[in-house]
Order: structure tokens, then sequence, then C-alpha cells
């Protein structure tokens, strides 16, 4: 069982009331316990040798002033090679979601590649779900995109369809069946507090995460209105969440939140003793 975080570099964003997902930097959330890191990229229009990091149509910044420097995904990757570093014996997961409207996949997986390429000893880049033995010490990347340039370096295949529907469904988790692995994704982002946490309790107690599973499942919700509002929403849920009893020796998968805190990571730990 793995906590992650949603859009993890949307601490500091313009129209932070709708836009923000997260209030710590990449650092913090690898120190609190966060090994799955949701990484939206785009092509800097100032430097197209650069991925900035986004959230939608708004960019990341380094602060809180909308003047300060931009995040960019070589920058996020420094911070998690200087903590695999210090802890070799861990991984990260870096999944890579595209939002870019002005340029195409193939640009900007040049730059993602000449990243990897340059750092190749830190990166598990197999389509294929490893072992611990082999992420130890290494980031494992996981793309929703498609191989473009042919170059075959995409990671684990991580693409699913979006799930923006407000209509709760009585199952709110999806398969993905590729050549190497079965992908549960539970991403109702659209739901209200109730329906988001039944839907996140339901995916906890159903679905199955082993050697050939991954299990996707998002606390993180927008809600059903036309302004969303996500830390309001994520303190409720986060709440509940604590409140789970995760049984020991039980896989529950990849466990993503907003707003996570060091207690929440550990809580959601808990079913990985023995």
């Amino acid at each position: 069982t793995i906590p992650g975080t949603h859009d993890s570099c949307s601490r500091n964003v313009a129209l932070g009331y709708v836009m923000r997902c997260q209030d710590t930097s990449i650092s913090d959330q690898l120190d609190k316990g966060y090994r799955y890191l949701d990484l939206r990229v785009a092509l800097d229009d100032k430097d197209s040798s650069k991925l900035k990091l986004v959230h939608n149509f708004v960019n990341c910044h380094a602060s809180g002033s909308l003047f300060s420097d931009l995040v960019y995904f070589n920058g996020v990757c420094e911070d998690v090679y200087a903590f695999l570093d210090a802890h070799p014996d861990e991984t990260v997961i870096i999944n890579v979601k595209i939002e870019d409207d002005e340029h195409t996949i193939g640009d900007i997986q040049e730059v993602l590649l000449k990243e990897i390429q340059s750092n190749s000893s830190y990166w598990y880049t197999e389509n294929q779900i490893p072992t611990l033995g082999q992420a130890r010490g290494r980031i494992v990347l996981a793309t929703r995109f498609d191989d473009q340039l042919g170059a075959g370096v995409t990671g684990l295949n991580m693409q699913w369809s979006e799930q923006n529907n407000t209509e709760v469904i009585d199952i709110p988790y999806e398969l993905y069946v590729t050549d190497t692995c079965r992908l549960w994704v539970q991403d109702r982002y659209k739901y209200s507090v109730d329906d988001k946490y039944d839907a996140v309790v339901d995916g906890l107690e159903n679905c199955e995460a082993d050697s050939g599973t991954i299990f996707l499942n998002f606390v993180s919700t927008s809600g059903t209105g036309l302004v969303g509002h996500p830390k309001g929403y994520a303190k409720k849920l986060n709440a509940l969440l604590l409140e789970y009893d995760f049984q020991s020796d039980t896989s529950y998968g990849i466990v993503i939140v907003d707003f996570g805190t060091e207690d929440l990571a550990r809580h959601i730990y808990s079913s990985n003793s023995f």
C-alpha cells in the first residue's frame, strides 16, 4: 500500500481556491511518506528545453508570488534524486500527465527523455511492475500518454479515461488491461464529499493490487459545482480516511490524496505491517 499525492506540484498556483491541491513542497511530501507523485507537465513557452509543472491551464510557482520562478520538471527530479541518495532503500513512483494544448506529445516526450537519459541510473522505465528490489533507489516512471516518438521508454502505462461524470454509479472504479499488467482506477473527481468517500471505500474493499495489478484510488475531488474547493473537500475526506480501519498485511494499492499530512501517510502505510 503506497500513499500518494494528487497534482503534487500545485502548491503555489493562480486561482488557488480552485486550483491548489497541496500545501507542501515535493521534498516535504517525500519526507512525510508519500511515494507516488502526480506530475502535470507542459512545454515552457520561453525555453523549449524545459518542462514546466502545471495544473490544467495554470502554472505552478516556486513561491506564493505569481511573479516567482516556475517549477520545472528537472528541478522536481533533482529533489527526488537527493531524497533517493539520502534514502537508497526507498523508491518513488512518478506519474507524468501532459496538460498542454500548444505542443505535441512528441515535443514534450523529447524533453522528458533527455532528463531521464541524463540520469538513467535513477530511473526504472520498463512497462512492467517491478519488485521492490528492482525499484530501490530509483524512480519508477509511469505515463499517461502514447509513445509518439517510438522511443520505447514510457515506463508503466497508466492511461485511463477521464472519470469526470457527476452521476453516482454502482461500480465507481474501472479496469484497464495492458500487455503487461492490469490497472484499476477510481478517480471520480466530480463527486460530492460523501459520494467520493463511498467510492474510495468501495475501492479499498473490493479492488485488488498484486504483482500483476495496479490499483489507483484517488481520494481527491473538485466537487459537483462549477467552482470547486479542493482544500475544503480534502479536510473532510482526509479526516474520514484517518478513521478508516486499514487491515494489516493487506494490499490496498496506491491511495492518492490532496493536502496530504504525515499522519495520513502513516495511517495508509499501516496496512503494510504484518
